[in-house]
C-alpha cells in the first residue's frame, strides 16, 4: 500500500515538471507615425556597451608591457645620478693614493691624495672614485671602497675594492734584515 502510494506521488510530481513552458513571444517595438524619422531599436550591441561598462582595467601597478625593460633601467639610472658628484669622485680608484689613517676614534678617518697632488679626507660611507664607489671600511692600514654594478638582468652586483697604505722604506728594509736572520 505504502508503494503504490509513493509510485502515484512520483508520477504526480513527474507530469507537473514536464509541463509545457509558456511560448516565447517576441513582440516588435512600435511603429512610429513618421517615417521619417528612424526608431530607436535596441540591439545587441547595446547590451554588450552595457556589460563591458561595467568591467574597468586599472594599470595601477602594472608594468606597461610594449615598453622596453632596458629603458625602465635607464631610468633609474638617471634618478641615481641626479646627484652633484663629490670631489673625490674625478679620478678612476686606482689614481688615487692613500696617505694616512686615523683610526681608534669614534669615527676613524683616512687620507687619499689625487694626482693633482690634492688631499681629501673621508669616513666611512664617502664616495671614492668615478665609478660612485662608497668607502664601506677603514681598517689599520687600509680602507675598503665598494663599488655598485648593474648586471644586465638588473641586479646589483657588490664588488669591494681594497687600497692599502703604502709602507715605508725603513719599514720594507726592516723586514728584509728579519728575513735574513
Amino acid at each position: 500500500m505504502k508503494l503504490a502510494r509513493l509510485t502515484s506521488v512520483i508520477a504526480f510530481a513527474t507530469v507537473v515538471a514536464c509541463g509545457e513552458d509558456e511560448p516565447n513571444v517576441v513582440i516588435p517595438p512600435p511603429t512610429p507615425k513618421n517615417p521619417s524619422v528612424p526608431a530607436a531599436v535596441p540591439s545587441a550591441i547595446d547590451s554588450g556597451q552595457e556589460a563591458a561598462s561595467s568591467y574597468s582595467y586599472t594599470t595601477v601597478g602594472k608594468r606597461d608591457p610594449f615598453r622596453s625593460y632596458i629603458a625602465d633601467l635607464r631610468e633609474v639610472a638617471r634618478a641615481e645620478d641626479v646627484r652633484r658628484p663629490e670631489s673625490t669622485e674625478k679620478f678612476e680608484l686606482d689614481q688615487y693614493r692613500l696617505t694616512g689613517l686615523v683610526t681608534g676614534t669614534s669615527q676613524s678617518q683616512a687620507m687619499v691624495e689625487d694626482p693633482d697632488g690634492m688631499g681629501h679626507v673621508v669616513r666611512v660611507g664617502a664616495r671614492l672614485g668615478k665609478n660612485g664607489g662608497r668607502v664601506t671600511r677603514i681598517a689599520v692600514d687600509q680602507i675598503i671602497v665598494t663599488e655598485e654594478f648593474r648586471a644586465p638582468t638588473g641586479e646589483r652586483i657588490r664588488v669591494p675594492i681594497t687600497v692599502r697604505l703604502p709602507r715605508s722604506d725603513t719599514e720594507i728594509i726592516g723586514e728584509q734584515q728579519q728575513a735574513d736572520k
